[in-house]
């Protein structure tokens, strides 16, 4: 695990992460600057526990980089991902733990950490923080609306397509002047199955489908181009004029395009977080 503590310079070298962000434009810049002060910045490697069962998180952050899963085990040992964190969003802002819950990462991860203590002190002093943090905990509630929806009402190729299709607003995607579109998929397809309550051999089965159906190209196993995306639309069980809601406050990224939000993280009021997933119990609906 790599930390960093200051920059050449000596300025904290949370303001050289958060410079410019789209959460510091939020809350304003005198909170970004004390917030800046107080932040420790480390990379993590994949699968890193950040926190488990029921221990309070200490700490507070924003993902820079990379992805983080929370997740749960039911008690014959099945892995439920309930939550995936993308770049700029806001992780352990949560006071209390969740018993049986873990929060780790998904892939090797860069975060900006605040000291809980400070956090709490800065949301308490300062009225701006406290509105980006009601917004970001009203998005949570609308993302688990639609989630609830989309894996209860939606069969397994239409969640996986509406899946791949949210997927351009969080993960490495590009369009192509052909109208086409390259998307890097940046998890595993294990945590994407686990995500989804499917199955790995469900998620095969269906890109395959989707690739014999003309839909997208399977170029290899974290890549896949977009060769019909209103006909993967159309797979996902959106209907004709339906607007899908904008991205969240992720900014765009050098080189990559940002695409709609679709159902798998859709709420119009928050940040994308992909999902947060209702407890699913017994079998999975494959």
């Amino acid at each position: 695990m790599r930390s960093f503590g200051k920059t050449a310079r000596g300025a904290p070298a949370g303001a050289t992460y958060m410079a410019g962000s789209v959460f510091c434009a939020e809350i304003g810049e005198p909170a970004c600057r004390r917030l800046a002060e107080a932040a420790h910045v480390e990379t993590v490697p994949a699968d890193k526990v950040l926190w488990h069962d029921d221990a309070p998180p200490s700490a507070v952050g924003i993902v820079v980089s990379g992805y983080l899963r929370f997740q749960r085990h039911s008690r014959d040992g099945r892995r439920q991902i309930l939550n995936l964190a993308v770049p700029g969003d806001l992780f352990g802002q949560e006071s209390e733990g969740r018993n049986g819950y873990t929060l780790e990462s998904a892939t090797e991860a860069t975060l900006c950490r605040f000291d809980r203590r400070v956090f709490d002190r800065l949301v308490t002093e300062d009225g701006m923080l406290r509105r980006a943090l009601y917004r970001f905990n009203a998005g949570h509630l609308e993302r688990l609306r639609w989630l609830t929806w989309t894996i209860g009402a939606m069969r397994p190729d239409e969640r996986i397509a509406a899946f791949l299709l949210s997927a351009r607003s969080y993960m490495p995607y590009r369009a192509l002047p052909d109208g086409t579109g390259l998307i890097s998929l940046a998890v595993a397809r294990r945590d994407i199955a686990d995500l989804l309550a499917t199955s790995v051999e469900t998620i095969c089965r269906v890109f395959k489908a989707l690739e014999r159906d003309g839909l997208i190209r399977l170029l290899d196993p974290a890549h896949i181009l977009f060769l019909d995306i209103d006909a993967l639309a159309g797979r996902a069980g959106l209907t004709d004029g339906e607007e899908p809601c904008a991205p969240g406050p992720v900014g765009p990224k050098p080189g990559l395009a940002h695409g709609p939000m679709t159902l798998v993280n859709a709420s119009c009021a928050g940040e994308p977080l992909v999902s947060v997933l209702p407890a699913w119990r017994g079998r999975r609906p494959d």
